[in-house]
């Protein structure tokens, strides 16, 4: 839907896009995308982006039709003008005519939406489609401190594709900003949290917003809040254990925990998709209850049951699945044993494959998920998967709180466009997370990012605080440098407190025994000391092929045995000494040649 939706907000008909379309995914998404529009012309029906295609079309194939509208408004005005996309633009050009009685208000260091089609040219080249325009600078901040839009400006300079403008205000000084470097993702939340504590004195709680790049970031940050029974609020998205694929992992611990956990068993039965349908769940249901059994305990014994049939063949593997980790969970770090699961459902070409942005946005809720297993795994060294569940099972059940306005804010820094607060913490700020590591592969991308930066720096009134963790787990990458974004502010307007360590977890014993073997203290024979950069891709001269010996952040040395695909797709088989063979994606993977 998201490919038809650019489509159409490019005015790209169904017709047109399968004449162009090329490789399987496109020509899949041309047949939908006809039979979709089939359908909604049987329905009498039209989408939201059908609104604007089908108003721009009308304008521009029937005169008298136009003439009547443009006629009509003699006057247009729009507002957000940065965030506009081509058919909104052909829109407003339809309508406009030759009176060209027009207003646009708009930022274009504002513009973060060209991920969903929001077109900067637009307002970068005003002037050019309108000759003669007057141009009216609005550079007045009523918001926020000097020191604050001093810093943001500063950052925001970076980027070319801009008119540019000099921001001032009546609230001169203010306080330095406050730069936050922690070891770990875990340290972040405790110490913004902490920061909160302290504050609550001269800065409410409503006044106060932990702003991130992506949703998975919340889950640190919802723990150690209800931890400190200090009430907040998710702004736009879910709370973190109610989004749908960590209910998903989770439900398959369950079930490895509890083999008699039927809502679990119906919940992972057939997801990953398995061929497993509605009718063989109610058949399995139905025997269950009939025999006073789990729905686990039939499928144990599938072959008991004829009625199944040729069904029972698709059943068994997940029964083998999950009979498999319920055997490892007694000797395995429920951290690792976490990694693998992920890893033999296959889930992140699974997640992949749904939708590109949204897919991704689960698969960094993942991330964030195995994190937290890790985080618990190494604060408890007798840690065993029913005793996590336990925990995480106060972090699942509803809030407790009293529905009140005094809350912490939590939300994406795209979420937070328009609103403003005395305390804003911005967090994650790292490379390959703030900005994004495909970002830094585009120049106009990575214009984007900074230009999130600058509306997330200018949401603050009083107080900004960044952040940044040497260590944030991406699937096996755990160490990260600061972003772009601290080095592009002014150090005489930021104050820097350094909580970092330099430990890695698990890196000495406790009371003298050995400590067990974790997702975060496996260790590589040959690791560099000094941090590196996403690899996302690999250079021509680091190209990964069979028989290469590369050393792993976590799993150590091994040999690349099987090499498929390529890019952000790539995927390699490699044995690691005294591990065995691991799946990974390039991608998430910080692999250092070492012959």
């Amino acid at each position: 839907m998201r490919k038809i939706s650019d489509c159409k907000n490019k005015l790209i008909s169904a017709f047109d896009f399968a004449k162009t379309s090329s490789g399987y995914f496109e020509d899949a998404t041309a047949k939908i995308y006809s039979l979709y529009e089939k359908r909604l012309k049987e329905c009498d029906a039209m989408d939201f982006d059908d609104l604007l295609y089908n108003s721009v079309l009308l304008l521009k194939n029937h005169e008298e039709l136009g003439n009547k509208y443009r006629n009509r408004f003699k006057y247009l005005m729009v507002d957000e003008y940065q965030d506009t996309n081509h058919v909104q633009y052909l829109l407003m050009k339809y309508l406009l005519g030759e009176h060209n009685n027009l207003c646009v208000v708009g930022d274009e260091d504002q513009s973060i939406y060209g991920w969903r089609g929001a077109d900067i040219r637009n307002i970068l080249d005003f002037e050019k489609d309108f000759p003669g325009a007057k141009i009216i600078k609005l550079e007045q901040n009523y918001r926020s401190t000097n020191v604050i839009l001093d810093a943001a400006s500063a950052v925001i300079d970076n980027n070319d594709a801009r008119k540019g403008k000099k921001l001032w205000t009546d609230q001169q000084g203010g306080d330095k900003l406050q730069l936050l470097l922690v070891d770990t993702a875990a340290e972040e939340a405790l110490e913004i949290v902490k920061t909160i504590m302290n504050k609550q004195m001269t800065t409410s709680l409503k006044d106060t917003a932990i702003l991130y790049r992506t949703n998975a970031q919340s889950r640190a940050f919802e723990e150690q809040l209800r931890r400190q029974s200090l009430p907040y609020q998710i702004v736009g998205g879910l709370s973190f254990y109610q989004r749908k694929e960590i209910k998903d992992i989770m439900g398959y611990l369950k079930l490895i925990v509890n083999f008699k956990d039927d809502v679990a068993f119906e919940r992972v039965i057939n997801y990953p998709k398995r061929g497993i349908g509605a009718k063989t769940v109610s058949d399995i249901a139905m025997i269950a209850r009939r025999e006073t059994i789990s729905m686990y305990e039939v499928i144990q014994k599938i072959d008991d049951y004829p009625e199944f049939g040729a069904r029972a063949k698709r059943i068994k593997p997940f029964a083998e699945l999950i009979e498999k980790y319920r055997t490892e969970k007694k000797s395995m770090a429920i951290d690792l044993m976490t990694q693998d699961l992920v890893e033999d459902l296959n889930l992140i070409e699974e997640l992949r494959n749904e939708d590109k942005i949204i897919g991704q946005t689960k698969i960094e809720n993942i991330e964030a998920f195995i994190e937290g297993v890790a985080e618990y795994v190494n604060k408890n060294t007798e840690a065993v998967l029913e005793m996590y569940l336990a925990e995480i099972s106060l972090f699942t059940d509803l809030d407790a709180y009293k529905e009140i306005d005094d809350k912490v804010t939590l939300m994406t820094l795209h979420a937070a466009k328009g609103l403003e607060y005395d305390t804003v913490f911005m967090v994650g700020l790292e490379e390959g997370l703030f900005p994004l590591g495909q970002a830094t592969m585009d120049p106009m991308a990575l214009e984007e990012e900074r230009r999130l930066f600058y509306v997330g720096a200018t949401r603050a009134r009083k107080h900004l605080y960044l952040s940044s963790a040497t260590t944030r787990h991406r699937f096996g990458e755990v160490e990260s440098i600061p972003s772009r974004f601290i080095k592009e502010v002014p150090s005489e307007l930021m104050e820097k407190k350094d909580r970092r360590h330099n430990r890695r977890y698990g890196s000495a014993s406790r009371s003298g025994q050995a400590t067990q073997q974790t997702f975060f203290n496996r260790k590589p024979a040959m690791a560099s000391s000094e941090p590196q950069g996403v690899h996302y891709e690999f250079e021509e001269n680091e190209i990964m092929k069979v028989g290469r010996i590369v050393a792993h952040p976590t799993f150590g040395r091994g040999r690349i045995v099987k090499v498929e695909g390529m890019g952000e797709s790539l995927r390699l088989e490699i044995m690691f000494s005294g591990i065995g063979l691991k799946k990974i994606l390039a991608k998430y993977a910080k692999l250092t040649i070492v012959g």
